[in-house]
């Protein structure tokens, strides 16, 4: 199994090229837990987040920018600072972004988003 440091990279990699969905069904636990701030957890593992993030990137007219600042990788843990700048049928939107990564057996089992619009 790849460090943790480098599945992190690879899995940044693939959502620097527009590949979300395609990251998520390689590198995330099937139960894998989606939370965002301090809001409940979504449920239904990765099968959900994958139709979510379908359904985002349906409204997308245009990528902007999708901007990887920092990364970083710990006990299990990692992190990586982005900006994703869009196009979309409901107007433009701009998230400047923290996710944070819960890893177990080269796997994302939790990944929680620390956002500012």
């Amino acid at each position: 199994m790849q460090d943790l440091q480098t599945l992190e990279m690879n899995l940044n990699a693939m959502i620097a090229k527009g590949e979300m969905v395609e990251a998520t069904e390689q590198f995330y636990a099937d139960d894998c837990l989606f939370q965002e701030g301090n809001k409940t957890p979504r449920g239904g593992g990765k099968a959900a987040h994958v139709q979510y993030l379908k359904g985002i990137f349906a409204t997308v007219t245009a990528v902007n920018g999708l901007t990887l600042h920092s990364q970083t990788a710990g006990e299990g843990v990692t992190m990586s600072e982005w900006t994703f700048d869009l196009a979309t049928t409901n107007g433009p939107v701009l998230w400047n972004e923290v996710l944070r990564r819960r890893w177990a057996d080269g796997k994302v089992v939790s990944e929680r988003y620390y956002t500012a619009a």
